[in-house]
């Protein structure tokens, strides 16, 4: 059976597949691992049996003291790599929130506001970061959307369970706009709200 196995290099980290036509000539191989060269698994989509594995595993020559410590510094190396990029990322993230938060400050007060309902909880702004408040009549509005919905599912013994509205907070586009722009509901059986 053939034989594929995932391996890297302790020293260049460079990784790869070595692959063998035969078990004998796989575990010829690893009894004789080339130096500084880590086996990490089978590579493949046909799984190797357990047997196989296990004389595998066991044919493979240990890592002497120098190649253990050369794992222990790669291992360390790569760790150090992951902890940067993370910290990288949430610095990224942390500039991305405050320019966001600084950019709603000075957004147009007149633009679309996107609205969170929940039958238990009430409306708040889907952004927590939009100073706005949100005005009466467009509290009104989307309840008048919501009773809306109300009917369309009340003869499957449904209400709305929870919604998200885009609404216009203050002057309307144009005569012929709705307040209520476009939303998104799911429905919840009367029995599910407590």
């Amino acid at each position: 059976m053939a034989i594929k196995l995932r391996i890297r290099n302790l020293k260049s980290r460079e990784a790869g597949v070595v692959a063998f036509e035969t078990e004998p000539e796989a575990l010829a191989w690893l009894k004789a691992r080339p130096a500084f060269v880590d086996v990490i698994g089978a590579a493949g989509q046909t799984p190797i049996p357990m047997d196989v594995q296990d004389r595998l595993r066991t044919a493979m020559r240990p890592l002497d003291a120098v190649e253990r410590l050369a794992e222990a510094e790669l291992d360390t190396s790569i760790a150090q790599e992951h902890v940067k990029r993370e910290a990288e990322a949430r610095q990224r993230e942390t500039e991305m929130h405050e320019k966001h938060k600084a950019a709603m400050n000075t957004a147009d007060p007149e633009r679309l506001m996107e609205v969170y309902w929940r039958f238990d909880t009430g409306m708040r702004l889907t952004d927590a970061n939009d100073p706005r408040p949100i005005p009466e009549e467009a509290k009104e509005a989307i309840l008048a959307w919501i009773a809306e919905r109300n009917e369309w599912v009340a003869g499957r013994g449904q209400t709305v369970g929870e919604c998200t509205v885009k609404v216009w907070p203050g002057k309307l586009p144009s005569k012929d706009s709705d307040r209520v722009k476009e939303g998104k509901f799911t429905p919840v059986s009367h029995s599910e709200p407590k």
